[in-house]
């Protein structure tokens, strides 16, 4: 027996032992394997060696994770974990997953979307996390930290990676002691480029999910004792870039009625595995683009029985994009300033702001048998946002296609304009909308997460949120002109437009958002919570907006 206990002994040393990944997730560094939550912990190495640059890319890594973009990254962004996620092409929806660099939550999942540049740890927490962030968020969270300074050496970094479409992304840091064991500074920095991988056969030379991108952060932390620490974040970031086309997997089976309304085509010279295959597309140029910049401050000061953290941060994020989501190459309608719109048309985008504050204090009791946390959080957010639309000269023959087939004669939403019009049909092309969304969101909460030790193996945690909301939504038409809608409206009121097609004829030429003198005759609708966000028309797309 003593003889098998020492070989048994000698196999345990051999045994290599097990890599500990300490994380942050519950506030608490702790390993991984000992804390109660569904949580991937990623290491820079992990993310150079799979060579995730951005948290789309993260799939690569924690298939539980997707990111997709529809039309629009800076808008149409929508992150999910598991499966679940917040879903829509607007701006006045909040991600059920939430993103959180250095502390600071990410109010939108495009403001995100930069480059993961000098990272401590990532970590990819699974299910509601409503008692650990000041940010409730119901899906899950992606929890990014930064390296600090270095206050006791020189540090620097710098990396080149080429690739493909001529991709290249080169990033450099680097970390000096301003006065050793106190005052430090970081620099780091990114640029990345990459062309277009999706091509337009329609339009030659339009191009989408390209890259031009750049970040600049810059960090000062300060530590005068060994109970407090202050660090002071700011970054800036732009991005110039085509999003989002898509590869057209079906073609309509109406595609027979556009010639007798008079078009060549459907606009679809690609589609299928073929379009697939060779990343092809139909449509006209995308564009999407975005800068921000914002600062944060974070105070930790070690008071004995619990340690204060306090995180207060600005964020200004703004975006522009053109879209042209009919995904043909036909002249139908565009968003913002694209192929449909006039020379000095006003653009789609505007500003999102946003204001946070965080205070938390954790420590322990009982002889470390209770170890608790308990916080508040308050935040402030501003959205003004501009939407545009104008149609085009093919609109009214590829929707009478569309939706008419050949049942109401040739090109019914032109001809049945004439019956409003005095006998002249009136063309849709050109007919605009300027429209402006505002949204001010103001949240409080408290919250406070417990982990009592009953045993060295066994503990209960509990914890609880308090959340104090409110929204207010409002809108406003700046500019409008849409004749044919105005034509259509007399001819439906007299009666002019026959029963069976009033329904599709005035759908179809009178969006909300085009209607000129048919729009409700208030200019602002106030309440308690109003999304903006475009109507928009899609075909059916593969998601290859990488």
């Amino acid at each position: 027996m003593t003889s098998m206990a020492q070989a048994q002994d000698a196999q345990d040393s051999d045994a290599p032992e097990r890599e500990v990944i300490i994380v942050t997730a519950t506030l608490r560094a702790a390993d991984v394997q000992d804390i109660p939550i569904a949580v991937t912990a990623v290491s820079p190495e992990q993310l150079d060696r799979q060579n995730v640059q951005d948290i789309k890319s993260l799939t690569s890594i924690s298939p539980s994770f997707n990111v997709q973009s529809s039309q629009t990254e800076s808008q149409g962004t929508s992150i999910r974990i598991r499966g679940v996620g917040t879903t829509g092409n607007n701006t006045g929806l909040e991600s059920s997953v939430g993103v959180f660099i250095d502390g600071v939550y990410q109010s939108r999942p495009g403001i995100a979307l930069g480059d993961l540049l000098d990272l401590e740890r990532l970590e990819i927490l699974r299910g509601p996390q409503g008692t650990l962030f000041g940010r409730n968020t119901s899906a899950g969270a992606l929890n990014l930290t930064t390296k600090r300074p270095n206050l006791t050496k020189v540090e620097a970094f710098g990396n080149f990676t080429y690739g493909n479409y001529d991709f290249f992304n080169v990033q450099a840091g680097v970390s000096v002691p301003l006065v050793n064991d106190q005052l430090g500074l970081r620099v780091s920095g990114a640029y990345r480029k990459r062309d277009g991988f999706l091509n337009s056969v329609g339009v030659p030379g339009a191009e989408s999910s390209n890259r031009d991108r750049y970040v600049i952060r810059g960090q000062l932390l300060w530590e005068p004792s060994s109970d407090i620490s202050i660090r002071l974040i700011g970054d800036y970031a732009k991005a110039t870039e085509n999003c989002c086309d898509a590869v057209i997997v079906r073609e309509t089976e109406l595609q027979p009625f556009f010639a007798f309304h008079g078009l060549p085509n459907d606009g679809v010279a690609v589609f299928g595995q073929s379009a697939l295959n060779n990343l092809q597309t139909n449509s006209q140029q995308f564009l999407n683009n975005t800068e921000q910049y914002g600062f944060s401050g974070e105070l930790k000061w070690d008071l004995g029985p619990a340690q204060m953290t306090y995180i207060g941060s600005y964020r200004h994020f703004e975006a522009e994009s053109a879209q042209e989501s009919d995904f043909v190459s036909l002249n139908l309608f565009s968003t913002g300033r694209g192929s449909t719109a006039a020379a000095g048309f006003p653009r789609t985008g505007g500003p999102i702001k946003t204001m946070t504050h965080e205070l938390r204090f954790q420590g322990s009791a009982f002889n470390d048998a209770l170890d608790f946390l308990v916080g508040a959080y308050y935040s402030d957010e501003k959205i003004d946002e501009v939407q545009s639309m104008t149609l085009g000269t093919d609109y009214q023959r590829a929707v009478s296609a569309g939706n008419f087939g050949n049942l109401a004669g040739v090109n019914p939403l032109f001809a049945l304009t004439a019956l409003g019009n005095g006998g002249v049909p009136v063309n849709a092309a050109g007919n605009f909308a300027v429209n402006r969304f505002r949204q001010d969101a103001e949240s409080f909460s408290i919250f406070t997460h417990n982990v009592f030790n009953i045993t060295d193996n066994l503990s209960l945690t509990l914890g609880a949120r308090y959340v104090d909301e409110k929204k207010q939504g409002s809108f406003d038409q700046l500019a409008a002109n849409s004749p044919a809608c105005q034509a259509i409206v007399n001819g439906v009121i007299t009666g002019a437009v026959p029963a069976a097609l009033r329904g599709g004829a005035l759908g179809a030429t009178c969006f909300p958002h085009l209607c000129g003198a048919y729009c409700p005759r208030y200019r602002r609708h106030r309440a308690g919570q109003h999304h903006p966000g475009p109507p928009a028309a899609a075909r059916v797309q593969p998601g290859l907006q990488g």
